[in-house]
């Protein structure tokens, strides 16, 4: 018995040995300074969130979240990381297109960005965008995690965040909170037309392949909306959340780590299904090198409206009608004979 306790306790130790660590860094930003033109947050109650989950987790929150915050802690965070490690990496705060500096740098023209403390929402003579976090930049940084933690490890980018589009009410007109603005940086002085253009390129790059090299880990990026969506938050007993934030919160509590793929399954259920998000159209974008894909949703087939012969009641009228064809003329002859008769 002794024997098959400590068998069963080596056993238990060998798998956790083989999961390696979490390591969780959370980034939120809800007040950026009043001169950046973003407005504010409820960036903290998602930190507060992952804290709740990951206890150990490092956050980095307002004014330490500068672009320069940001990119230490995660060159810190790749130096401590192992073999075998799962890294997440939690944003939450505001996002943008920002024009690219090169013609064939993205398909639409435009970088997605994530917006340090630091950034500010336009293009002036003092700023020139050098404190937007782009997507290339990012991308570069999980990359570094991936071949930190090797190919039996986990990298996990949790980006609560939106990028622009054209459709919504901007920030003073809309009670309802967003992350983002239908405004691209760069383009303050462009014609109207050539915004106009840039806005019918957008390119969506959900289906975009992930590089997947032998010594590099598997990745995840979980997105709180498409390249051209803008993320709403959600409001749980009267506090508002980054929707992403708030499901991928839920879904840890509900099915952990451990199978990957319900516990993403999950949190585009809980997205796809919450009413705020539907109004908006908002789904999150999954982008991964696990196989993991979208459940597909099966829509009912309205039922097909009935002709009135086809109902009930037009069964019954139909059927009073053949009736009064048949007795009308029946009567017609019967009266006829009688007549006769007489």
């Amino acid at each position: 018995m002794k024997r098959l306790c400590l068998i069963l306790i080596l056993a238990l130790f060998s798998y956790i040995g083989l999961l390696g660590n979490v390591r969780v860094l959370s980034i939120g930003i809800s007040e950026y300074p009043e001169s950046s033109g973003w407005n504010k947050l409820n960036a903290h109650n998602d930190v507060l969130l992952i804290k709740a989950v990951f206890p150990s987790a490092i956050s980095l929150e307002d004014n330490q979240a500068t672009l320069y915050g940001i990119k230490d802690l995660l060159s810190n965070l790749s130096n401590t990381a192992a073999k075998g490690d799962t890294i997440i990496i939690h944003f939450s705060g505001h996002g943008q297109q920002i024009l690219t500096s090169t013609s064939n740098d993205e398909i639409d023209g435009v970088d997605e960005a994530i917006i340090p403390y630091n950034a500010g929402k336009r293009k002036t003579t003092s700023y020139m965008g050098e404190n937007h976090l782009t997507d290339n930049s990012f991308g570069i940084a999980i990359d570094r995690f991936r071949r930190t933690v090797g190919p039996n490890g986990l990298v996990i980018a949790v980006i609560d965040a939106c990028h622009s589009d054209s459709m919504d009410k901007t920030a003073d007109d809309d009670k309802e909170i967003y992350r983002g603005t239908d405004e691209i940086f760069g383009a303050e002085n462009l014609p109207d037309e050539k915004i106009d253009s840039l806005r019918e390129a957008y390119h969506n790059q959900d289906s975009s392949a992930l590089a997947t090299l032998p010594d590099m880990s598997n990745v995840i990026y979980i997105s709180a909306c498409r390249s051209d969506q803008r993320n709403y938050e959600v409001v749980e007993d009267g506090k508002g959340y980054g929707s992403l934030t708030y499901y991928f919160s839920e879904a840890y509590r509900r099915v952990g780590l451990l199978d990957m793929m319900e516990f993403l399954t999950t949190i585009y259920s809980g997205m796809e299904n919450d009413k705020t998000l539907q109004f908006h159209g908002q789904v999150p974008s999954i982008r991964n090198t696990i196989g993991w894909e979208a459940p597909v949703k099966i829509i009912p087939l309205e039922p097909q409206p009935q002709s009135p012969s086809t109902t009930p009641e037009g069964n019954r009228i139909t059927l009073w009608i053949w009736s009064l064809i048949v007795l009308i003329p029946l009567i017609i002859v019967i009266s006829l004979w009688i007549t006769k008769k007489r």
